[in-house]
């Protein structure tokens, strides 16, 4: 395969999640980012600290705080210092925010049910090209990324 060919996948992959991301958001009706918060949360009994979910995640704790800033507008969770240790922020799924990721669940499973409807082998050989790429570029970046991010979608 040519450096063309090769770059033509990457560019793929690129129209791949951008499209995988719309239309995460249009059919489930969050961002997937915040989709992902929701869902650990609610995984979690609704709660859980913010450097844990960090550690979750695999996020930027800046990138999770602006979520959580705008989930907490939405009257979707609550943040508070942990009783215990100040410096530990705790964060809760409200009714509210419990409520809507239940509403979600449904039109997240078609979803990902419709869009995941690949073979099992098709699917293990891209989970392993893609390994493969990331481990080439942190490579590339000197190592300066992270593990690969916890799947929850």
């Amino acid at each position: 395969m040519d450096t063309q060919d090769r770059i033509a996948i990457v560019h793929q992959f690129g129209r791949t999640y951008r499209a995988f991301m719309a239309a995460f958001e249009s059919q489930v009706g969050q961002p997937l980012p915040r989709w992902r918060i929701m869902l650990a949360l609610y995984q979690r009994d609704g709660e859980s600290s913010q450097k844990r979910l960090v550690e979750h995640l695999r996020v930027d704790p800046g990138a999770l705080t602006r979520q959580l800033k705008l989930l907490e507008s939405l009257g979707w969770i609550a943040r508070s210092a942990d009783e215990r240790d100040n410096r530990i922020t705790n964060v809760k799924l409200t009714e509210a925010g419990r409520a809507a990721t239940e509403a979600a669940l449904p039109r997240r499973n078609a979803f990902l049910n419709l869009t995941m409807s690949i073979p099992d082998d098709a699917l293990a050989a891209l989970s392993s090209a893609l390994g493969m790429m990331e481990a080439r570029i942190c490579e590339a970046a000197g190592g300066a990324c992270a593990t690969r991010a916890t799947r929850a979608t």
